[in-house]
């Protein structure tokens, strides 16, 4: 599939407004900077994120509500160049690459909207129908967590290898490394930092996601540049 520089421009401005969106989805959401809820927004346990939607104004998870689940789709967008970099390593490969991407955007865009139903049902002090929705909540959210770790394990050492339009040291840029990087930081900042804490907790899956797909279109820009200039040497020489 060849693309032209405007539509990668195109196509990559959209994905990246979807993550930064969905980023903001993430910090409305799930944003808390009390040091007692700092690490529960990120918990796929109901008990455990019961403080925080106790606290929150209702104006703030709706808002999340509609951002995630209206702009967290456009990361498909991002994916469709994800693959067209990692597409050299084999059409296979990169398939899956797609396939599963396209997978988990469509239920994480679905379990982001499920943080208004939550946090209206804690702030209703419905414990009954708050222990009924357990059952599928969080099964819902570890196979999205699972899913999300698998496919960036497979693309870091898909890019590792060579074998894609990535640089090889684009996979220590990679959504893998990039939650790494945040769990470090996490952990070595001072307490007196817990809004920045939480914020990198909460926004843990969008914003690597962002990072990588301005990556990606950089890679992609840079191939059709060298194309071009391979083009033209070829016609200048014929």
């Amino acid at each position: 599939m060849e693309i032209s520089d405007k539509k990668i421009l195109k196509i990559g401005l959209i994905a990246c407004a979807g993550a930064l969106l969905g980023v903001v989805a993430d910090y409305f959401s799930g944003w808390s900077s009390s040091p007692n809820n700092m690490n529960t927004a990120i918990s796929i346990n109901i008990d455990s994120i019961k403080g925080l939607f106790i606290e929150k104004p209702r104006w703030e998870f709706v808002l999340g509500n509609y951002l995630g689940v209206l702009f967290i789709p456009f990361h498909m967008l991002g994916f469709l160049l994800v693959y067209l970099a990692i597409k050299p390593a084999g059409k296979k490969k990169s398939l899956i690459v797609l396939i599963l991407a396209f997978y988990l955007v469509s239920i994480g865009s679905g379990f982001h909207g499920t943080f208004a139903f939550i946090g209206d049902t804690i702030q209703s002090g419905n414990e009954v129908l708050l222990a009924k929705m357990v059952s599928y909540w969080q099964n819902w959210g570890l196979v999205l967590i699972i899913g999300y770790l698998v496919l960036s394990i497979y693309l870091f050492f898909l890019i590792i290898s060579g074998a894609t339009l990535y640089d090889k040291a684009a996979a220590f840029l990679s959504p893998i490394s990039l939650l790494i990087y945040s769990a470090v930081l996490i952990s070595l900042l001072p307490e007196g930092l817990n809004g920045i804490k939480a914020f990198l907790a909460v926004t843990g899956l969008n914003l690597p996601l962002l990072i990588f797909y301005i990556i990606t279109i950089n890679t992609l820009l840079r191939e059709t540049g060298r194309n071009n200039q391979l083009q033209t040497k070829h016609k200048q020489r014929v």
